[in-house]
């Protein structure tokens, strides 16, 4: 039985489901709803895929179809900030301090390798917040999911066909800017992707994908 939060349509646990009383709780929402409200439906809400939310789209032809949305974030107005700190602080004083002196002093420079990881991880995120995408192409032979920064970014590609469910599922891990939950597409491979999409956006690509189920 798949149950999804009437609220914020995560899709419950198990263990959130109690089917003798008729009661869902939703860990997200910290709510409880009746079982019957929270039942998932496998069709998609039109009215969402008519009106797509600001930095959401879909655009459809002959050959297939493109569903996309943006992961700019108002976290990007912290994370870009603290990306200058840490830089300039950090990487910039370890390695700076060496280059400006003509001197390598190698046990700074091993030092200061978890503070240039750290600036690798969070600047991703950070170009993320600012000007990243969310990219579902879809077609007969050949579809992909694309998330990153331009042209830029990690592809991954997938037989539409093939897919037999596509729900909401949580996630562990909290990103800045997301809400810890994902858009999965389940059938002979799984996928997971949009952790990193503001709720109505998810939402949207969520619905988007599920109107285009069975085509192309």
């Amino acid at each position: 039985m798949r149950v999804a939060c009437p609220k914020c349509h995560l899709m419950l646990e198990s263990e959130q489901i109690n089917v003798a009383t008729d009661v869902a709780f939703c860990p997200t929402c910290n709510e409880g709803f009746r079982l019957s409200e929270c039942l998932d439906s496998p069709k998609a809400d039109n009215s969402v895929v008519d009106s797509p939310p600001d930095g959401a789209w879909i655009s459809e032809d002959f050959q297939g179809a493109i569903v996309g949305a943006s992961t700019r974030s108002p976290v990007a107005f912290f994370l870009v900030p603290f990306m200058c700190v840490w830089s300039g602080g950090s990487i910039g004083g370890i390695y700076g301090t060496q280059i400006a002196s003509g001197k390598f002093d190698l046990t700074m420079s091993l030092f200061g390798i978890p503070f240039l990881l750290g600036t690798l991880l969070f600047g991703s995120i950070a170009l993320m917040a600012v000007c990243g995408k969310v990219v579902v192409k879809l077609s007969r032979e050949d579809s992909s999911i694309f998330l990153g920064v331009g042209s830029i970014g990690w592809t991954r590609r997938f037989n539409w066909s093939e897919m037999d469910k596509i729900s909401e599922t949580s996630s562990n891990v909290q990103y800045p800017g997301g809400q810890g939950v994902g858009i999965t597409l389940e059938g002979k491979t799984r996928i997971k992707f949009g952790t990193n999409l503001s709720e109505k956006r998810r939402y949207f690509m969520l619905n988007a994908l599920k109107s285009l189920k069975g085509r192309f």
